[in-house]
């Protein structure tokens, strides 16, 4: 049986993995919406180290977003806990991603 922590990661990855579908669709989009969430989570306040590295990744090495959407490793997993693309996603799919994982 999967943890929590596991299930949750699934999710994630999942959801990330339709990012990085629009991403090789439409790469300014995706670039333009995450830099528009940290922005806009900035203003209000919220805070986290990892809106740095998603700010430098957009704006310096956009290249490296399919990578992250996507990879098993540390530093991917790591950075999909605080996406910027929050909402990217159509609601339907991310239910189907929901409903699937329970």
């Amino acid at each position: 049986m999967k943890s929590n922590h596991q299930v949750h990661e699934t999710r994630s990855l999942k959801m990330h993995l339709l990012v990085a579908d629009r991403y090789r669709q439409s790469p300014a989009e995706v670039i333009r919406f995450g830099l528009m969430n940290l922005k806009r989570w900035q203003q209000n306040g919220v805070d986290c180290d990892d809106f740095l590295i998603w700010e430098e990744i957009l704006h310096l090495a956009p290249h490296r977003l399919p990578e992250i959407l996507s990879g098993s490793g540390e530093e991917a997993i790591r950075l999909r806990q605080s996406s910027p693309f929050a909402g990217l996603i159509a609601d339907e799919s991310r239910q189907k991603i929901l409903a699937a994982s329970q």
